[in-house]
């Protein structure tokens, strides 16, 4: 079998994504005019290279396999466990499908893009694509030229939802290779708040190319809780926008396994005036897992708060990646962020690459940014052990101690309670065998 070099896979890709973008039937709505603006953008673009800094450790080969750009299935079904004791409103996208709702969400508007009309399609398109720059993110292009169909949320201004929002994202348990694009509106009305539970399902080999993006009116507070505890041979890339407006609040926390491939890019602004965000996150990578966090977080406005706190564990030679950037736009005076993580190498061969940056423009602000990068503690592994503890016991206490600081801080009981033993069977797990 001949093996096509990489600027041929990558002219098959672009081909394949262009003809499939162009055999979707006519749509003049809201659906429509996205995706045709995302299949002019894709068009438009380059994919990335490896001299694009941001993809420097993230290279895009896994992505161009063969069968990762074709449909699924109609019809097909997603196996989602629910977490044990928590109460939610669900919400599901199995293989980039928007799926019926179950039961009416009160407060909650939920509406497919292919059925929006009207004052609301005028409302939703102010915002829809708005926050994504598709001409320098290809594969958010891609998202629209081969989206089946959306869902924005709305949650109604002055409305306190009473139970979480869980956003399920879900391979379906087929296990041919296939492409799947779901996309996500979040719109939270003035002086609202909500708690969205944002899942991560699969484990077989797709390409899961994700886009949410999240618009707080003034004085909205949302909790956004991001899990992503499947591993396997998934390839996922996901794309979060979010803004804020005046004295908004947005809380982000992610607890994430590595896969074949992850990657999130995350861009947040605080273009309201006392916006705050905080931002945490638990990352284990095993085998030879991958798992690659881009977050650009912009102040672009006076006495905007954000504070950032990471934490990576990684063993046999899987590789953990995180860039973190704060700019401060001219003007955003009075401005308070900060950013810190800690990185865990549990192997000689696994890699963890740390990347802050600061970006300021403004001269009356207070920010700071620290990355330390270490190993489990020999003397403290030797005492757990002269305890009575096995090896595997001890380095999987110490290491969620390590994590403690971000998975303590998850705001719902439920979640946190499933959080740990997730973790500890991912990492009590045996290791693979590596290929000769």
């Amino acid at each position: 079998m001949t093996t096509l070099k990489r600027s041929e896979r990558i002219e098959v890709f672009a081909r394949t994504a262009r003809t499939r973008s162009e055999n979707f039937p006519a749509d003049t709505g809201v659906l429509g005019r996205l995706r045709a603006a995302g299949r002019a953008a894709f068009s438009a673009a380059e994919l990335p290279n490896p001299k694009t800094e941001s993809w420097k450790y993230s290279r895009i080969g896994v992505l161009l396999e063969q069968g990762l750009l074709d449909r699924a299935p109609a019809g097909a079904a997603a196996t989602a466990k629910p977490i044990p004791g928590l109460d939610v409103q669900s919400i599901a996208i199995i293989d980039g499908m928007p799926q019926p709702l179950l039961a009416a969400v009160p407060g909650v508007a939920v509406t497919a893009f292919s059925v929006l009309t009207g004052a609301q399609a005028a409302a939703v398109e102010t915002h829809l694509g708005r926050l994504a720059a598709v001409s320098e993110r290809p594969f958010v292009a891609l998202n629209a030229a081969l989206l089946d169909d959306g869902l924005v949320i709305q949650v109604a201004p002055g409305v306190d939802v009473a139970l979480p929002i869980e956003l399920l994202l879900a391979q379906s348990d087929g296990a041919a290779p296939r492409g799947v694009h779901p996309r996500v509106l979040v719109i939270v009305g003035r002086g609202a708040r909500a708690t969205l539970i944002e899942r991560h399902l699969g484990t077989a080999m797709a390409f899961t190319n994700s886009v949410v993006e999240v618009v707080l009116a003034d004085g909205a507070q949302l909790d956004h809780l991001r899990l992503a505890l499947d591993a396997g041979r998934g390839r996922w890339l996901s794309a979060l926008d979010v803004e804020l407006g005046h004295a908004a609040r947005y809380h982000l926390r992610q607890a994430q396994l590595g896969a074949a491939f992850r990657r999130n890019e995350i861009r947040i602004r605080l273009a309201g005036e006392g916006a705050e965000v905080t931002v945490s996150g638990a990352g284990l990578t095993r085998n030879s897992d991958h798992l690659d966090n881009q977050l650009c977080l912009e102040h672009r406005v006076p006495r905007g708060t954000s504070k950032q706190v990471f934490r990576n564990i990684a063993g046999e030679t899987s590789r953990g990646i995180l860039n973190g950037r704060i700019h401060i736009h001219r003007g955003a005076q009075k401005t308070d962020a900060q950013l810190h993580t800690k990185s865990l190498l549990l192997s000689s061969r696994a890699e963890i690459d740390v990347k802050p940056e600061l970006e300021i423009y403004a001269d009356d602000v207070k920010c700071a940014h620290g990355a330390t990068l270490g190993q489990l503690d020999a003397n403290a592994l030797f005492y757990l052990r002269s305890r009575g503890l096995d090896e595997t016991a001890a380095r999987t206490m110490l290491s969620f101690a390590f994590l403690a600081e971000v998975v303590d801080a998850f705001p719902v009981d439920a979640v946190r309670a499933a959080l740990r033993p997730a973790l500890a069977q991912a990492f009590a797990a045996p290791a693979e065998e590596e290929t000769p």
